[in-house]
């Protein structure tokens, strides 16, 4: 029986930019648009989209457009001042939780 590992948590929010660092879209740098915690992916607003064909009820074909999604550790936070992919981490500033870029030490 195939198990299913659920997410929790993730450091992204929806907004954030971020660089695609693995797959046929490497490189791909842009705004998320969905975060589905589910199933795991994300969906990032500069992603090809895909092209799918259903049939409705009357047995007509139909064409229809999904947004691009990834998975969600295929993408990584772009810090736009130096122009990197870092992991992100947490810092407790006057008592508030914040989140910084750990190469930069910028917060987010």
């Amino acid at each position: 029986m195939k198990k299913i590992k659920k997410l929790e948590t993730t450091k992204l929010k929806i907004g954030d930019k971020v660089k695609v660092i693995t797959g046929t879209q490497k490189g791909i740098i842009g705004t998320l648009s969905i975060i589905d915690m589910k199933k795991g992916l994300v969906g990032v607003d500069t992603l090809s989209k895909r092209t799918v064909f259903r049939k409705n009820p009357k047995g007509e074909l139909r064409q229809i457009e999904i947004k691009g999604v990834i998975d969600i550790s295929n993408v990584m936070l772009w810090d736009t001042e130096s122009n990197l992919a870092s992991k992100v981490g947490y810092k407790v500033l006057e008592g508030q939780k914040k989140r910084y870029f750990k190469k930069s030490g910028k917060l987010v």
